[in-house]
């Protein structure tokens, strides 16, 4: 019934929303006679600091800049590889790529937000990878008919796209992707998958978090699956194609991600807020840039979370020997040829250090120049995905760590 009076209200917010477009669109054009002073700038810093907290914030494209590498430009070829009911497989090529490259299969997490939120963490690997990444779907959309989405599902996702890449690739899974990246690898191990990644790098992923527990961690760990159930879940509108379906709304998952801080978003729209009237117009384009990202989410299916928030967060079933796939227990001592990367961030209040970490302690039968753990300083939760540093020293690394153990002469994918 939430998600019900909700989406009424949002409809209704859709006249509003469109007056206020019209007046700031009139108030900030050039032939106005204000627009340029200080008064005019204070008017349309109003009217657009409130469109901002009504409007619907649609989803993003990845929509990559061409690659400049030795002053020349080669354009980068999205195309979708595999369509699934609750996620595709995109492909991101540039033009000019050796065919040798290594194919990297980014797992972005599924946790509210479309995977274009890390579409500058993935974007660093065009220039000399053959990139491909999970484009997690709305459930919202998704029908009923096409059945239930929960844990095992999606590790049977990360196992059937790392096979479509073939032999030779490379995983890189993001915060809560580590988990079910980890498990897949695991089982692909035991099963002496031909196609299990060379390497496994898991940033910032909630492996185990008994470990240095943050605030995050301690307020999951008081969450009851009933309550979950109870205040969490809802159904999909009848206006939608997956009317009826259980899911876990994304402007719920976005609420709880910005009470955490929610004195910092509040401080950054006050300061969006000082930009427009001081016609700082790069810093503010950076604001509209990330929020309209930030703000565009998805639901998700309510097995998905529910399954996730058990077995991970109330129960952490990977560490403790209980995860199971498919009726097996999963059982990380069976990688022993997958190099993994864990890099964690000094700052991060919600995946805190050590982690992550613990998916090294987990893989004991793999040999110890296999295994590597880096902290970036400086740096919190979203620091470690994005910005200079994730830039100048986080990517480079796992370039580096990928390239280490990359076999450019293994088998090369043949195009279906």
């Amino acid at each position: 019934m939430h998600y019900h009076l909700y989406d009424l209200y949002r409809q209704s917010l859709a006249p509003v929303n469109t007056t206020l477009d019209l007046v700031h669109d009139i108030v900030a054009h050039e032939k106005f006679p204000l627009s340029k002073t200080r008064y005019g700038r204070f008017r349309r810093a109003a009217l657009e600091t409130t469109i901002r907290l009504l409007k619907h914030y649609p989803k993003q494209g990845f929509e990559y800049e061409p690659v400049t590498i030795d002053d020349k430009t080669y354009p980068v070829i999205e195309e979708v590889m595999i369509e699934k009911p609750f996620c595709n497989l995109l492909r991101f090529r540039r033009e000019g790529l050796p065919d040798d490259a290594p194919k990297l299969l980014c797992v972005a997490a599924l946790s509210g937000h479309h995977a274009t939120l890390a579409r500058e963490t993935f974007g660093e690997f065009l220039k000399d990878h053959d990139v491909y990444v999970t484009d997690w779907l709305d459930a919202r959309d998704v029908p009923l008919s096409e059945g239930k989405f929960g844990y095992e599902e999606y590790v049977s996702y990360i196992i059937e796209f790392t096979e479509y890449l073939g032999p030779n690739n490379h995983l890189f899974a993001i915060c809560q992707a580590a988990v079910p990246a980890l498990t897949a690898v695991s089982y692909m191990a035991k099963h002496n998958n031909p196609a299990r990644p060379k390497s496994l790098t898991m940033m910032a992923g909630p492996i185990d978090i008994r470990v240095n527990p943050s605030e995050f961690s301690k307020k999951a760990a008081k969450i009851s699956a009933t309550m979950l159930k109870r205040f969490a879940i809802h159904k999909v509108p009848s206006r939608y194609d997956g009317a009826g379906r259980r899911v876990y709304p994304g402007t719920m998952q976005l609420g709880g991600f910005m009470s955490m801080n929610m004195k910092s978003h509040f401080e950054k729209h006050i300061q969006f807020f000082r930009d427009i009237v001081q016609g700082n117009v790069d810093d503010a384009n950076k604001h509209r840039d990330f929020y309209d990202e930030y703000m565009a989410i998805l639901d998700m299916d309510a097995d998905f979370y529910l399954e996730t928030m058990d077995r991970i967060f109330l129960d952490q079933h990977l560490p403790k020997g209980l995860m199971t796939y498919q009726g097996e227990t999963i059982n990380c001592s069976d990688i022993t040829d997958v190099a993994m990367l864990a890099l964690e961030g000094e700052n991060d209040d919600m995946i805190s250090l050590g982690q992550t970490e613990a998916a090294l302690h987990l893989c004991d039968n793999l040999p110890k120049n296999m295994k590597k753990y880096y902290i970036q300083k400086g740096v919190g939760h979203y620091g470690i995905f994005n910005g200079s540093k994730y830039r100048n020293e986080v990517a480079p690394k796992i370039k580096d760590w990928i390239k280490k153990h990359h076999d450019p002469s293994g088998p090369i994918l043949i195009e279906q």
